[in-house]
């Protein structure tokens, strides 16, 4: 079934593409939704009109992601994980990660789906991560997976055995 398409929908078409789709698709999702028209000729003037009001905010989206990427690109990330002596990690680090570290840096608007990482990182190391948001518009952050720290000593009790002799001593010497 060919239809118009009022939107642009992603892996299908831009604002004012005619598509073919299956037709359970265009019927219960694209024009249900509001997505797309059928191509009649009152509806290609309209979409004429809709196309270039479509270009222009999809120039000023991408005027918006190439600014964000000079934003993010060549920054430094540190996130810290678990792991064992060998340096493997107890679990992964993922683009939801790599998003909360950015978020925690200041840097709020980066989707995690937008963050590349292909397979999971699994081992403490440096990475190169790319950040796709949109095919024109991709920085490369540098991503550094530490070791968590060790809580601290002093947090630690002290040895046992010295306080309980102690109690014991003082026991001996009370008169009960």
């Amino acid at each position: 079934m060919k239809l118009l398409l009022q939107r642009s929908v992603e892996k299908l078409g831009r604002a004012g593409d005619l598509v073919e789709v299956s037709s359970g698709y265009a019927r219960n999702y694209l024009l249900p939704c509001g997505l797309a028209l059928e191509p009649t000729v009152a509806n290609l003037k309209q979409t004429e009109q809709l196309r270039a009001i479509a270009r222009q905010e999809e120039l000023e989206q991408l005027q918006a992601f190439q600014a964000q990427a000079q934003a993010v690109d060549g920054l430094e990330v540190t996130i810290p994980a678990r792991a064992n002596e060998q340096g493997h990690l107890f679990g992964s680090i993922g683009p939801s990660d790599v998003a909360q570290a950015l978020s925690q840096m200041g840097v709020d608007n980066v989707p995690a789906k937008s963050i590349i990482i292909d397979p999971h990182i699994k081992q403490l190391d440096k990475y190169t991560v790319e950040i796709r948001l949109s095919e024109e518009a991709i920085a490369h952050i540098e991503l550094w997976v530490v070791p968590e720290k060790a809580p601290d000593d002093s947090d630690q009790p002290q040895d046992v055995s010295t306080d309980t002799q102690e109690l014991s001593d003082a026991d001996e010497q009370a008169d009960w």
